[in-house]
C-alpha cells in the first residue's frame, strides 16, 4: 500500500505541477492570444521603444497626411458567421483598387499610413480593412488569418460590387497569412495581383517562436494551446500557408526584410517555392518587419508597382 500511496502522491504532484506550469499559463495565454484587439491608432501608441522607433516619425507624419488629405469614407460587409466588418475607403474615381489587410493588434494607418500615400499617388482607390476583432470590427476572436481568410473572401465581394475592375491585395504579416489562406478560394476576375508583406507559415509556428523568445515551454504550451483552438474553432494552428498556396492562381509578390526578427524571411521563401502562380520574391537587406515597403528603396518599390501593373486590365483567365 506504501506505494501505491507514493505513486499517487507523485502523480498528483505531476498535475498540480502540470496544471500550475503548462495548462493554467496555456489557459491564460488563450484569451490574450486570441481575444479582441484594441487596435489602437498610431497617435495613440508608444512606440518609442521598438523597431519602429527610427521611423516613429515619418509614420505618425503619414498617418496624419492621409487623414488630412484624403476623404476616408467607413464602409462595412459582413462576415460568414454574421459580424460586420469595416474599412475606411478612399475613392479616387480609379479603375484601379488596392485593398490593405493589416498585422495582428495593428489597425490600418499603423500599418499603411505610408503605403496609402504611395498608392493614392500611383492612382489607386484605397480600401483599409479592420480585421475581425480589431478595432471597430465585430468579432470576438482573432485567430491568425484562420477564420480572417473567410473576411477577404467578403471584402473581394465586397470590392466586386465595387466600379473599379482591377483589385491588388496587399497583406502584411497576419494579413498576408490572412490572403494567403483565401487565395485558392478567390474566383473574382477583378482580382489581378497579391502582394505578400512577411507573412508566417503557420499561427502555430509563429506562437512558437514567441513562446521561445520569452523562454517559456514552447512545445507544452502549444499541444495545450492546440487543443484549446481545435474545440473552440474546429481548426488546427497548424494550418500551413505553404500548402494553401499550392494552388493560388494569382499572379503573387513577396517581400521579406532579412532583419526581421518577428517572422523569419525564410517563412516567404517557403511560401514563394510552393506558389504556384506567376511570382516574385524580393528579399532586401536590413529591414525590419512589416517596413519592407515603407523604409526600403525607391527602386523596390518601384519592382513591387512593375510587378503588379504588368496584371492591371488583363484577363487573369489567359494567364
Amino acid at each position: 500500500m506504501t506505494a501505491v500511496y507514493i505513486t499517487l502522491g507523485v502523480l498528483g504532484a505531476a498535475l498540480i505541477l502540470y496544471i500550475v506550469f503548462v495548462f493554467g499559463p496555456a489557459a491564460l495565454s488563450f484569451g490574450k492570444i486570441f481575444g479582441q484587439k484594441s487596435a489602437e491608432p498610431l497617435k495613440g501608441r508608444d512606440i518609442s521603444k521598438t523597431y519602429f522607433a527610427p521611423f516613429e516619425k515619418m509614420m505618425r507624419e503619414a498617418a496624419d497626411r492621409v487623414e488630412a488629405d484624403y476623404e476616408l469614407q467607413r464602409v462595412k460587409t459582413k462576415s460568414f458567421d454574421g459580424y460586420d466588418l469595416y474599412a475606411d475607403y478612399i475613392d479616387l474615381g480609379s479603375d484601379k483598387t488596392v485593398a490593405f489587410f493589416h498585422g495582428y493588434g495593428a489597425s490600418p494607418l499603423v500599418n499603411f499610413g505610408c503605403h496609402t500615400e504611395y498608392f493614392a499617388q500611383r492612382g489607386y482607390n484605397v480600401l483599409l480593412v479592420f480585421h475581425r476583432a480589431h478595432g471597430v470590427s465585430g468579432g470576438e476572436n482573432c485567430t491568425l488569418g484562420i477564420l480572417e481568410m473567410h473576411d477577404v473572401l467578403s471584402w473581394v465581394e465586397f470590392l466586386d460590387g465595387m466600379p473599379a475592375d482591377n483589385v491588388v491585395l496587399y497583406g502584411i504579416s497576419m494579413g498576408t497569412s490572412t490572403i494567403e489562406y483565401a487565395a485558392q478560394y478567390i474566383k473574382s476576375e477583378k482580382v489581378k495581383a497579391l502582394i505578400l508583406d512577411c507573412g508566417y507559415t503557420s499561427p502555430y509556428m509563429q506562437i512558437y517562436r514567441d513562446c521561445q523568445r520569452r523562454h517559456l515551454p514552447g512545445k507544452l504550451l502549444m499541444q495545450v494551446l492546440n487543443a484549446m483552438f481545435r474545440r473552440r474553432f474546429r481548426e488546427d494552428l497548424c494550418k500551413n500557408t505553404a500548402d494553401a498556396m499550392k494552388n493560388n492562381k494569382i499572379p503573387a509578390i513577396f517581400l521579406h526584410g532579412k532583419a526581421d526578427e518577428t517572422v523569419p524571411y525564410n517563412d516567404s521563401r517557403i511560401i514563394f517555392d510552393a506558389c504556384a502562380s506567376e511570382k516574385k520574391l524580393l528579399l532586401p537587406d536590413g529591414l525590419h518587419h512589416t517596413l519592407s515597403f515603407s523604409t526600403g528603396t525607391d527602386e523596390m518599390r518601384e519592382e513591387v508597382f512593375e510587378f503588379i501593373e504588368k496584371y492591371i486590365n488583363t484577363d487573369r483567365r489567359k494567364q
